[in-house]
């Protein structure tokens, strides 16, 4: 079966959006040897954002090899303004003639997906490891092998390319359709992260799209077979990251930035091989190494928490923390120390509310999952008083949390604080 979206009393861009009341149909195909002539379905989903208004959609008859839309009768759903772009929603539909009953899942996204991943690299596994990461940590997305295969690119909040490592690499040309595609998302707005060897100082001497203007960064040297180890910088967000490489190493550009800053560089050989740039009306990673061939170490030293972090820099966060894109690095309201923070160890936790105060502290993982509810026992507690606590590390079950990446939030009256938290072994 297959869904489809009918908003025309919405923004009429034939998708679900956050706060949007629309019609759905779904096209059901009859594959069995037995003609349906009363057959009548019921949609459900069990998700908090989701309201079912009209769950009955009537097909009446559906002869073998037919294929039918309930147009005439369609399911009206509403989604919460609350809820995330990129939150994916469960649905199932039962279908019923007589004594015939099946039951279908599917899955819609709201508004727009989390993230595409483009990679055209004839040795594929940096992108696969990419996307099969970001999936496990609970973002929405697509993959291919082929840009111009998508029908428009606005339905993504951010795109990875992956374009390889000299001799197996894919050049962008710079006359393509491909490089035109990237550079208007990016001047719509878009977010975009781009890895290859050759991408930033070889390729724009042969034929090659010179992205480096874009991105915040230069070019200044083809390379040599020597990356690794691959070491995160100060003050930005791979601090304290430290990864061996065992990836394709063959001519890794060196990089320098220009508008934007160092985010890696080579612990051998001190050359710059990452820069992120913020250009206010769009954001950027570019690296000349491939994220697939990094080593996972302990936290935070892993590709699930890099890649969580270069979300984060896109400003793309997970149901349960990501109503508030407005993350402070300090804040006089809420205070946490150490970060990162070694497991067993214990977190301090400070919070400093007005009079009277409606509080509630709870930390979540990267899943945007719920892991321990610090204060208070109840959502409409009053807090008159300073509050201090030690997180000891564990969940609401007592049972201890593994390293990564976690974060604290705190809901004063309307304020909402976010922090991120490390946690190491």
């Amino acid at each position: 079966m297959k869904a489809k979206v009918y908003d025309s009393n919405g923004n009429n861009n034939g998708r679900l959006d956050p706060g949007e009341s629309a019609n759905l149909t779904s096209i059901l195909r009859n594959i069995g040897g037995t003609n349906f002539t009363n057959l009548s379905t019921l949609l459900q989903s069990s998700d908090s954002y989701i309201t079912i208004v009209d769950a009955s959609g009537i097909f009446g008859g559906l002869i073998v090899d037919s294929t039918k839309e309930n147009t005439n009768d369609p399911y009206t759903i509403t989604v919460s303004s609350s809820c995330p772009s990129g939150h994916n929603v469960q649905f199932q539909l039962i279908a019923i003639d007589g004594a015939f009953v099946d039951t279908f899942q599917f899955s819609l996204v709201i508004g727009s997906y989390h993230y595409l991943v483009w990679n055209p690299d004839p040795i594929p596994a940096s992108g696969q490891a990419i996307n099969s990461t970001l999936i496990a940590n609970g973002y929405t997305g697509n993959y291919t092998q082929n840009l111009l295969t998508e029908p428009t690119l606005d339905i993504y909040q951010s795109i990875f390319v992956c374009c390889g490592i000299y001799p197996d690499n894919y050049q962008i040309g710079a006359a393509s359709p491909e490089a035109t595609a990237l550079v208007s998302y990016l001047n719509n707005g878009g977010r975009v992260y781009m890895e290859g060897g050759d991408v930033w100082y070889y390729d724009p001497q042969v034929g090659g799209y010179n992205f480096s203007s874009l991105f915040g960064l230069v070019g200044t040297a083809d390379g040599t077979n020597d990356i690794g180890p691959v070491v995160g910088q100060t003050g930005t967000f791979t601090n304290s990251m430290y990864f061996n490489y065992s990836g394709e190493n063959n001519y890794i550009d060196n990089l320098n930035a220009t508008t934007g800053y160092v985010i890696f560089y080579d612990g051998n050989n001190s050359y710059n091989c990452g820069v992120a740039y913020n250009a206010g009306t769009y954001r950027t990673v570019g690296l000349s190494f491939e994220l697939g061939g990094l080593v996972n170490a302990s936290a935070p030293s892993t590709k699930a928490i890099l890649l969580d972090s270069i979300m984060h820099f896109f400003g793309l966060y997970l149901p349960g923390i990501e109503e508030n894109n407005q993350i402070t690095a300090t804040n006089k309201l809420l205070r946490i120390y150490p970060n990162p923070v070694r497991l067993g160890q214990g977190l301090r936790i400070q919070f400093t509310p007005s009079t009277n105060t409606k509080a509630s502290l709870k930390i979540y993982n990267t899943m945007g999952s719920c892991v321990k509810t610090i204060y208070p026992p109840t959502n409409n507690h009053q807090l008159t008083t300073n509050y201090y606590i030690i997180w000891d590390g564990t969940n609401d079950r007592g049972i201890d949390v593994p390293a990564g990446v976690y974060f604290i939030k705190l809901n004063l009256d309307k304020k909402k604080i976010i922090e991120r938290i490390v946690m190491i072994e």
